[in-house]
Formats: structure tokens, sequence, C-alpha cells
């Protein structure tokens, strides 16, 4: 990859002969000359060049002479062709060179003491390499520092107009939201149209801008780099697993920064393809709740036992952990071990849910226990376990961003996984790959795939479906792959026999003639992607949809084959680690099944103690529902958040004031921790060491940046003292020693950022058990758990916004800057004009599960009959209105989706605002004064 267009990665360039300062090289012709020569080692100097996107040429500092060419010429924007005899080294070039800085710093304040990027500037680098000292026409611009946006700001008299930052955003992100603009007699950054940057906010301008114009608001003038301990870590927010550098002063997190830099600016172009390097807004300036004075610092003990009367009291760790294990002892003495469960977050290290699943089964000698990844990510496991034997996605980076068709189904990709998206990006960049979107929403992506697919809420399964039937109607199905098993093929065939397109049309809302164009594009493209995410897996009937996803990569030879695969997106930052350490009642470590007894009599040796019985267990809604029978009396929470996160429908408050026992485990004081008998205080990811599993499988380490706050301990910690208080010895002193025990038990698991591959193995499933079972998933399909009428004509989606993750991510300050908790339903505006409302209009939302009273606002990405609150708020709590499906196979609970009604209650919402909405609405208007201060 180089120059655009000389080169594609599909049309291989000849290769050239040249010499370098007498040295003979080869190159692809046509290439940028300024790769071929960092490729030999040497470093020419250039302040406009990075590696991940295409040459600029404004700096003028690259320069090289050329046989043949009268003046020194650029090297970035020259191109290799055979025969060049180039010259990169003379005291011509240099003092080139050392003009080039010097008309550079002509126009530059010297305001390097207050400056953030003093001691960290390529200019000053530059400067000094080239032994300026004396600037003799000097002048200042004098323009006023824009500071509109709310996170970054932009000084105008620094910038050097290299275009960096508007050449990562265009080429590598592909969000365009800044330009060149001539101002006030110079070249000056701003965002498009000159108004304020409103924009992702991923901050990677920031991070390639070699000088300090660009500047973050939540780190100005707090530091200076030399003061500033750097930790390489992992991020905690989405299944994505970025690399970031938590950099802190004096136990504070000032400012967290990425690996791309101007400062590695050097780099082959095609190792882009498994990542430019950057990290999304989230891990830039969500960094706040780290250190957020909302911390928990101390355990706290209810000494009254009844709820609500008892008070939570502070109370010292050792007194806490002996209350927690007297009445852990007690409860199991009186009723066993299957009266106490567990539940653990995905946000946990591998190595914390290691540990937390052999403290329940070795220990207490209970097999209830869950964890996040029951929220969706168990249905994609499930069924590419059931039918392909393998337990995670089969592809990574690198193969989506090559991927000649890319097929996204139910994934506001851009807004949940924001790095994963940026290797679909280029692989529409570059690898000029055919991208399918279906989603019931006009997302980022969308606006930029050949195909987007914009279907009625919750009818993604059904497009699926269609996609299918459309395969076989249209024989475009792999004959060599189908061959080795045609009474499968037979089978699945029958099933969708009786399968109408023009009836998946009318419901989808998409032309049969739009399904048949996508199905032939995936299905005869060489290299082809599947990814779904929340519209499949938490959706009704996710387990089989994914399914049906494998069917239609089974039928178009996309099992097995390079650079093709089904996969899936995890919204939180360690499910895949989850499944894998045994997290669920159905697995072991190693994603082994519970009742296999060959890996329960590993485990039981290893461990030293018997397994709770292999039928035996329970998932998250078995063990509500065991809460609220009084079957279950204690339960140890860890991270979790049943009561913000489910609807009031399971009634998950009730269930848990049942408990005798609630211990809760968690870096604030949750809506569950506030019902909890012990409440006990534990660390973020920065505190710690472990790992983490991102989507891909990757296993990524998470270092420790900082001392914990107050009396916070490591989750591993509390779990290794209770099991001790249990009787039990865990001799762990740190979470090496654990990985150590996991490195024995799952040999080759902690793969050093480098996942297996996996090879799909279809061959047992498609021979035993798939003739009988396909039919099933053919058959009638829900579009939603309630349906749709004349009375509730609007689908209600639960999502993700880009600037949050889970509830987690409202603790952070930076992002609540951004995106406020505003309370209101995000529609159409041509459903809001038709209704007759404004945004100055309340609203009342209807479902069968009761109706809520909120504001409106218009929102270009929803699509007219749909409306969308972000599930990250509960104020109001919209998730009340959500009906409640469970998962007949994978035990998995849909609550994202509902029919509902919309109707104006006032024309003026002030009039009727209640206090929490005006305190919300003020201080939402403080946040834009802010913002343009």
């Amino acid at each position: 990859m180089a120059l655009k267009p000389v080169t594609t990665p599909d049309i291989e360039a000849a290769t050239v002969e040249l010499s370098i300062d007498g040295r003979t090289v080869t190159a692809k012709d046509g290439v940028s000359l300024y790769d071929v020569i960092s490729n030999t080692g040497k470093i020419v100097p250039a302040m406009c060049y990075h590696y991940t996107f295409d040459p600029f040429g404004s700096c003028g500092m690259c320069l090289v002479t050329v046989e043949g060419k009268k003046a020194p010429v650029r090297s970035c924007t020259a191109k290799a062709a055979a025969g060049m005899v180039v010259r990169t080294d003379g005291d011509d070039l240099f003092q080139a060179r050392k003009k080039a800085v010097e008309k550079h710093l002509s126009v530059h304040p010297l305001d390097c003491p207050v400056c953030d990027a003093d001691g960290h500037c390529e200019l000053q680098d530059m400067a000094f390499q080239h032994q300026v000292t004396n600037l003799a026409n000097a002048k200042q611009k004098l323009i006023p520092e824009d500071t509109r946006s709310p996170v970054l700001d932009f000084n105008m008299n620094r910038c050097i107009a290299c275009g960096e930052c508007i050449n990562v955003c265009k080429d590598v992100l592909m969000i365009d939201a800044l330009q060149f603009i001539k101002k006030g007699g110079f070249t000056q950054v701003v965002a498009k149209g000159d108004t304020a940057l409103a924009c992702e906010f991923c901050g990677d301008c920031l991070a390639v801008c070699p000088v300090g114009a660009i500047t973050n608001k939540y780190s100005k003038y707090l530091y200076k780099p030399w003061q500033l301990r750097k930790t390489t870590t992992t991020c905690n927010y989405c299944g994505d697993g970025c690399q970031m550098h938590l950099e802190t002063k004096d136990n504070e997190v000032v400012r967290v920064t990425s690996p791309l830099s101007w400062k590695n600016k050097w780099g082959d172009r095609g190792d882009t393809a498994q990542g430019h390097g950057g990290i999304c807004v989230r891990g830039r300036f969500g960094f706040q709740y780290i250190d957020s004075q909302a911390r928990l610092r101390q355990p706290l003990v209810r000494r009254d036992r009844k709820l609500p009367e008892g008070k939570l009291t502070e109370t010292p760790w050792l007194e806490a952990m002996q209350t927690v294990v007297d009445r852990l002892a007690e409860i199991k003495a009186k009723h066993g071990a299957q009266a106490i469960a567990g539940l653990i977050t995905a946000r946990c290290t591998n190595e914390e849910l290691y540990l937390f699943q052999k403290l329940m089964r070795a220990v207490i000698g209970t097999n209830q226990l869950d964890s996040s990844s029951r929220y969706g990510h168990l249905n994609f496991v499930r069924a590419v376990q059931h039918s392909l034997g393998v337990g995670r996605m089969t592809n990574d980076w690198e193969d989506i961003t090559k991927a000649k068709a890319i097929l996204l189904v139910g994934t506001n990709i851009t807004e949940t996984n924001p790095l994963t998206a940026v290797r679909v990006k280029e692989a529409i960049r570059v690898y000029k790959s055919q991208v399918i979107v279906v989603d019931s929403a006009q997302t980022n992506i969308a606006k930029l795939a050949s195909y987007p697919m914009v279907v009625t809420p919750g009818t993604e399964g059904l497009f699926v479906q269609g996609l299918v039937k459309s395969v076989i109607e249209h024989d475009l199905i792999d004959a060599e792959t189908t061959g080795k098993h045609p009474e499968a093929l037979a089978a699945l065939k029958r099933a969708v026999a009786d399968v109408s397109l023009e009836t998946i049309a009318a419901r989808t809302g998409i032309s049969v003639e739009l399904i048949n164009e996508a199905a032939s594009i995936f299905a005869e493209a060489p290299r082809a992607i599947i990814l779904c995410a929340e519209g499949v897996v938490r959706r009704p009937d996710g387990y089989l949809n994914v399914l049906k996803l494998v069917d239609l990569a089974w039928i178009t030879g996309k099992l097995g084959r390079p650079g093709c695969g089904v996969n899936t997106l995890t919204e939180e930052v360690n499910e895949q680690g989850a499944v894998d350490m045994g997290a669920a009642p159905e697995f072991l470590p190693g994603q082994a099944r519970f009742d296999d007894e060959a890996a329960r009599d590993k485990f039981a040796k290893a461990w030293g103690a018997a397994l709770p019985a292999a039928s035996s267990g329970a998932n998250l809604m078995e063990i509500l529902q065991r809460c609220r029978s009084g079957a279950i009396k204690a339960l140890y929470v860890v991270g979790e958040n049943p009561v913000a996160t489910l609807p009031a429908s399971l009634d998950v408050r009730t269930a848990l004031e049942q408990l005798e026992l609630l211990i809760c485990q968690d870096p604030f004081m949750t809506e569950t921790a506030q019902l909890a008998h012990i409440v006990l205080p534990a660390c973020t990811y920065a505190e710690k060491e472990g790992t983490f599993t991102n989507l891909e499988g990757k296993v990524l380490r998470v270092r420790q940046s900082m001392d914990p706050i107050g009396e916070s301990l490591p989750d591993w910690h509390v779990m290794t003292s209770l099991a001790s208080g249990l009787g039990s010895q865990f001799e762990y002193e740190s979470s090496q020693d654990i990985q150590s025990e996991i490195m024995k038990l799952l040999p080759g698991y902690y793969n050093l950022g480098e996942p297996r591959t996996l090879s799909p193995r279809p061959d047992a499933y498609l021979s035993n058990g798939y003739v009988a079972e396909v039919g099933s998933r053919y058959g009638v399909v829900r579009e939603a758990v309630s349906e749709r009428n004349d009375h509730r004509p609007f689908g209600l989606v639960m999502g993700q916004l880009l600037y949050h993750s889970g509830k987690l991510s409202t603790q952070a300050s930076g992002l609540l800057t951004i995106a406020p908790s505003a309370g209101r339903l995000h529609m159409n505006a041509q459903d809001m004009e038709r209704l007759g409302l404004t945004e100055e209009t309340r609203v009342r939302v209807t479902s069968e599960q009761g109706s809520l009273e909120m504001g409106v606002k218009d929102d270009l990405s929803v699509m007219p009959g749909s409306c969308f609150f972000p599930e990250h708020f509960n104020d109001p709590p919209v998730k009340d209105l959500m009906p409640v499906a469970v998962d007949s196979v994978t035990g998995v609970p849909y609550f994202k989706f509902a029919w509902v009604k919309i109707e104006p209650v006032s024309r003026d919402a002030s009039a009727h605002a209640t206090p929490q909405d005006k305190a919300r609405d003020k201080a939402r208007e403080k946040a834009k004064d802010k913002g343009r201060a």
C-alpha cells in the first residue's frame, strides 16, 4: 500500500531497482520514495508524514536530491522509479531543511514554557537538530484560540499547517471533520464550516499533531511530559481491547495517550491492516472515573440486616471480611451450598474471572454463577461452538481489513466498537470492499457502505433468512463445500422451501431485488466476513439467528476458507475472557462443558476439591428467580448491577431484598450496592495487574499504573481472602501466580497478543444433528417480544452511544461533558413533524409494560417509524418499558426492543417539567456554555 492510485493491494506493482546513497535497493514501482528510504533504516526528517495515511508534502523537510532534477525534491510525494539515483545527506540538504524549520519558526510563538507540547514537540526537535539559533524576521499570527470544542482547544498560532490532523481524520477514520481555511492572512485548521467541532472526538488529531496546536482540555496546563509516569495497558471499555498509555502524576490520571503519535510515524503501511494505533473517545477522554470522588474507599457493613432500616457504615477490612465469611458459612451450614450464588462483570481480568468461578465451585460448592456475557455474547459462543466447534469469532482485524465483502448485521459498529469499525473503513477505502449493512438505523458505517439496508426494527434475523433463501434460490451455493454433506444441504433446502422472499421484503422493508443483490455480492466474494452484534445476539431468537449466519457462510463456502468467517462484537472488554475462564454455569475454564466427566476430573484434581453435581447450575435469570423464591439466600455480586440493567418487570429489587446476605464488590455505590448488606471497595483496572481477552481472542496485558484509591483492593485479592476465611488456602500473592495456574490448566491460552488461529469444524454437526434441527430455525420468526399494531406503531430500541460504554462511562465526567444524560427520546424529524412535536415538547411513551414521560430530540440516524434511547442512562427508566423474553437454549434475556405509542403531553416542556428535568436541562446548558467559552 502506498501512494494512491498507483498501486492497490490486489494489483501487484512491478519491482524496480534504484540507488539510495550509493546503495542499490528494490521497491515497488510508484510507491512513496520516502517509504523506500525509511525502509532502508535511514530516517529523513519529515513533520507532515505518517505511515498510516497518504503523503501530504507540506512541511518541506523531507528533501532529497534525485539525479536529473535541478532542485531537491520532497521525497514523501515523489514516486519511486527504476534507475533513480537518490542522495539523502549533504550540507546542501541540511541547509535546505534548516530553512524550512526557520520558516515554520518565523510565525510560531515562542511560548514553550506554557505549551503542553514542551519537551514533546517535533518542531523543537527539528530546531535543535538543525542548529536554529536566530530568527531574523519572526512575527506573530495573533490568532484567538478556538475553544468551542468540548474536549479540544485549537491554538492556530502554533500550527505549522502540516495537515496531519486533517489527513488522519479524513484518510484513516473517514470522518473528515477538519479542514484548512485561509483566515486572518494565515492558513488555519478549523472544523468543517468553521463551527464548533462536533465529531467522534477520538483525539487522533491530537495524537498526530507534532506541535502544541491541538490540546486536551482535560489536561491543559497540568503537566510537563517529563513529569508523567506512562503505563502501557489495555482499555477497559469495549471488546476491541485497544492498547493505550495511562499517564499519571501523584496517583492521579492526568491524560490518556495512544500508540498512534507523531513520534511513531515510521512504519510499514501494510501493518495498518492490524490496527493504526489509535483509540476512541471513551479511551482517551473517559478516564476520570478511575480517581473519581465517587469511588468507594472503605468497606461498608449494614449493622441491622433489615432493609432499608439498617444503615451501611464504614468498617475495617478485617472486620468486614470476617462478617462476610461468618454469614456465608452460616448460610451454607444451614441451607447448603446451593443457597449461594454469584454474578461477576466481564470488566474483571481473566485471572479474577478464573478465581471467581473456582471460589464458587471448589470452595463454596455451587455452580450457580454467571457473568455479563450472558446479556448476548453467549448466544454467539454457544451457537458457533455447537455448529463449528469453536468458541469465539473466527477472524481477526487483518482478515476484516482485507475482506472483499463484509456483511454487518445488527451492529452500529462505529458506536459500539470504534476501532474495529476503522478496520471496516480501511477495507472500504484501501481494499475496495463491498460492505452490506443491515440495521434499523442509518448508522455512520451505513453511510459509507456499498449496500446500506435499513430494515424494519427487529427484523435483522428475518433478513438473514432472506439471504439464505436467495443463495439457494439463485444457485449461489458452493458446490465443493456443500457436496461433502448432501443430506444437510437437502435438509436446508426443505427448511427454506416455504420461505417467501416477497414476505420477507414486506416485513423488512427491503426489496427482493436488493436482498438478491446482497446475497450475490456475499456469495461471490473470494474473501467474505460476517460481523453480527447487538441487533442479532441481544434480540429474540439470537441463538438461532447466529446459526442462520453459519448456514449462510457454509452454503457459500465461507467456513474455513482464508479471510472468511462468522464473527461478533462484544460490548464489555472481557466478555470473551469470561466465557473462556468458565464464568458461566455451562462451562469450565477453556470452555469445557461442565458436565464433561474428563474435564470435571481434571479440574477437581487440580483444585483438590469435588465439583458441584454435573446437573446443577443456574444462569443469571435462574439465579434471580431462585432469589425471589427464597431458594438462594446469599448472592455475591462482583462489579455487576442488575438493578440498574434489567427491566422493572423482572422485579430484581424484590428478588435481592429477599436475600439474607447480599455482598457487592464494586468501585462505586451502584443501585444494587445500595441494597447490599456488605459493600466491598474494588480497584479499577488501572490499579491492578492481569489480562483481558479481546474479541479477536488476543490475551492483552493490564498493568497497574497507580496505587489503589483509598482502601480498595483488587478483586482477586478479596476472593483469595474470602477463600482462606472459608477454609481453603488460595496461595496467590499476585495475579501472576493465578496466571501460572491457568497456564498449566489451559496450555497456550496466554498468547502474548497473538490469538491462536481457529479452524471451524462444521463436519461433525453437519453429519450429526443438523438435519434434525435445521427446520425449526426457519419457521415463524418473531419480530420482537411485543407485537406491532396501530396502537403501538413505533419500534423503540435501547442501544449504545459512541461516547459511553455500559453504566461505567457515566462515572467519567469527560464523557458526560460530551454526551450528558439528556433524558430525551431520539426520533426521526418526519415523525416529529407528523406528531406536531418540537424539542420543547414532552411526550408520553407507552408500551405493554407501562408509560413514561420524557423530552424528544431530532436524530438523523433514526429512521421513520422507530425511536431510540441510550441504554446507559436510567433517567427516565426507559428500560422498564421493555418486555422480556429468555432464550430457551442459552438463557440470554432479551429486553432491548419494544413497540410503543408516542403522544405529546405538552408543547411547553418547562411548564410541566419535574425538578429533575429542570436540573438536567440546566446542567446541559451549562455544559454547552462551557464548550462555547
